[in-house]
């Protein structure tokens, strides 16, 4: 039977991890930015990285950084960051560097070996790049590296505490408004609006799902931003707020998962707050709490509740593993990488028809490797025999297989510089520093591997689920072993 979804864009389907059945489903929770709210990322990580550069000079900073300039295709997600060396790395699900940059400058292979691959190191002493609000912040710090190793004495700081004032600086440019008034005054520009979006949404309304907002952001920039995607999109909804049974705002996620801080009420005419004790009542604002309690209080628990988001950690791996909730990873690069990878078929063909030679021909290498080695091993006692018509014969056989392996070098070598020649042409063809959001060369990426872990679900973005029941059971196919048939 043909599959009902094959008539989809491949950035349009949604991918499981794990099989989820939608029916059990009573309660969908999503995040705001980057999930419901799709932004220019250009105009918007431009924004916050020019902002952010304007704290360091007002502290003191070398005024020359005033020409630094953001750029918008250096840095994915996914990426670690060793701040005491203010370098940047790619990393497989075996914590195996693959990739790495000393500010914008790529770490040679041995080099990048005995920094991190003699032996094992923590993944949790380095900054994890997880969302896209995370790349203007590194994009500033390795310029800022670039400029100390040009200029040895300007900044008298190490990288570490250039990127610890980095993160206050930030902090203070969202604290003062610096970016978020900026994007509110104008959210056109900032801001992609999904035109799918409000019907994706009701068919889930229209399924009795209870659907809640749960987002970090504060309720003066959340209701802009909402009143932008969603006002008027629905005629029977004038106001983003009728989709929403609860509105969460200022969580304070991760901890928002883990903590035990009770909920707060928002007066949205006035934006001030007031304690609040008993039920959520429907249609109103909060602020902070915490999952336990919205548990308590909403009446949903654990895999009755699906929460959207697109932070890896901060979204999906603490909502799956301190409450198991189900889980629906929001990987906006899907769209523009699922794309160039259906063009790039025949490269990864090419790409394993090159390994299968490869391998075939180095096992028949290793065959003869085997008899040079049998054969050396009889001469050497042949020798200690003084048997001279068997060494002469022996010799002749040495010199053979040592042909053969001669012969057969240079075509494994071959093979090892087109595969390389041809993973880079892929790579280079989805991000010309980084490859691909998912792999590391032929392996996985650390991000792959946690997506893999914790998102039950994944896909490109909400609105992709109109095109799939809100009862559908989505079956995983993919939980198999190396030995599997």
């Amino acid at each position: 039977m043909a599959n009902p979804y094959s008539k989809l864009e491949l950035w349009q389907r949604i991918y499981v991890n794990r099989s989820l059945n939608m029916e059990r489903i009573k309660s969908i929770g999503f995040d705001m930015d980057h999930t419901l709210v799709m932004y220019n990322r250009e105009a918007f990580e431009s924004l916050a990285f020019c902002e952010t550069l304007k704290k360091f000079i007002a502290a003191g900073y070398p005024v020359e950084l005033s020409d630094l300039k953001f750029k918008p295709n250096f840095l994915i997600r996914g990426l670690l960051v060793d701040r005491d060396r203010g370098n940047v790395l790619k990393v497989d699900g075996h914590k195996y560097v693959k990739t790495a940059f000393h500010g914008t400058k790529k770490i040679d292979r041995d080099t990048r070996h005995s920094l991190y691959n003699g032996e094992s190191f923590k993944a949790q002493d380095f900054l994890s790049v997880d969302t896209f609000f995370a790349l203007s912040e590194v994009q500033l710090f390795v310029e800022i590296v670039d400029y100390m190793d040009l200029h040895p004495n300007k900044i008298r700081k190490t990288y570490r505490e250039v990127y610890d004032d980095l993160r206050k600086f930030i902090d203070l440019s969202h604290a003062d408004g610096s970016i978020k008034n900026i994007v509110m005054s104008d959210p056109s520009k900032f801001v992609r609006k999904d035109k799918h979006l409000a019907t994706a949404i009701m068919r889930l309304l229209d399924a009795g799902k209870t659907l809640f907002l749960l987002t970090n952001s504060g309720w003066d920039y959340t209701n802009c931003m909402m009143t932008y995607i969603l006002d008027n999109e629905n005629e029977d909804f004038p106001s983003w707020r009728d989709y929403f049974e609860f509105t969460i705002v200022a969580a304070g996620k991760p901890a928002f998962f883990t903590g035990s801080s009770p909920f707060l009420e928002v007066m949205t005419d006035s934006g001030l707050l007031k304690s609040h004790s008993g039920s959520l009542a429907r249609h109103r604002v909060y602020q902070s709490g915490s999952a336990s309690l919205f548990q308590k209080l909403a009446k949903f628990h654990g895999d009755e509740i699906l929460y959207v988001g697109d932070h890896i950690f901060g979204d999906i791996m603490l909502s799956k593993g301190k409450l198991n909730w189900r889980t629906l990873l929001v990987v906006e690069e899907l769209e523009h990488e699922l794309v160039q990878l259906e063009v790039l078929k025949p490269v990864f063909a090419e790409i394993q028809k090159n390994i299968y030679a490869r391998e075939s021909l180095d096992e028949d290498m290793q065959i003869i490797r085997s008899n040079l080695m049998a054969v050396n091993r009889h001469l050497q006692n042949s020798m200690r025999g003084h048997d001279v018509k068997k060494i002469h014969h022996l010799e002749k056989e040495k010199d053979k297989y040592t042909a053969k392996l001669a012969d057969r070098t240079p075509i494994l070598e071959g093979f090892d510089d087109k595969i390389n020649e041809l993973l880079q042409l892929k790579e280079s063809s989805i991000q010309p520093m980084w490859g691909e959001l998912m792999k590391v060369g032929l392996e996985r990426s650390r991000f792959a591997y946690q997506v893999e872990g914790f998102a039950c679900l994944y896909t490109s973005r909400v609105s992709n689920l109109r095109f799939y029941s809100p009862q559908k059971v989505f079956s995983s196919f993919h939980d198999i072993l190396p030995h599997d048939p």
